[in-house]
């Protein structure tokens, strides 16, 4: 994201631009936030098993307010089930990623980048004490990132290259 385009103070929806094109997030706990950003092309089809590409532009804003898919996994066992409820939001298009930014256009803040754990085969960034305002309204940009789990993102294939 290059450019915080709209700001919280302004009372407007922050937006931002991206390479693939402009998206528009909310005001949550007086941070902006931006949600379900696709970093790469879904890994479906013939993309599943390789390397991945990078998403389409779009055109005009997109809106980035709700969490995007995660990728499939089995729930956690109890008691981490109750302890970090994993919410399974639907869909492909897991490869995106959400940011927590103070939208005062700042430049050259500080930048957190959360990879969830889960052994590689359990977990999101939509996991709620992942939420990053607070990081924000301490001048921090969080970015949280979703990826594949599992045999779909950590297979070792005799014939293919490691995914």
């Amino acid at each position: 994201m290059s450019d915080i385009v709209a700001g919280v103070r302004a009372g407007s929806p922050p937006q931002a631009r991206t390479v693939q094109g402009t998206v528009r997030g909310a005001v949550d706990r007086g941070v902006a936030v931006f949600r379900g950003i696709p970093y790469a092309a879904a890994p479906v089809g013939a993309r599943r098993f390789h390397a991945p590409e990078p998403p389409e532009p779009w055109e005009g804003v997109r809106e980035t307010v709700a969490f995007g898919p995660t990728a499939p996994k089995r729930p956690y066992a109890p008691p981490l089930d109750r302890l970090l409820p994993d919410p399974e939001v639907a869909g492909d298009d897991w490869l995106n990623l959400n940011v927590w930014t103070p939208s005062t256009g700042a430049v050259g803040l500080p930048v957190l980048v959360w990879i969830h754990g889960g052994s590689l085969l359990h977990g999101s960034s939509a996991v709620p004490v992942y939420d990053g305002s607070a990081f924000a309204r301490d001048g921090v940009v969080l970015v949280s990132v979703n990826y594949r789990l599992g045999i779909e993102g950590f297979g070792l294939f005799p014939d293919a290259p490691a995914n």
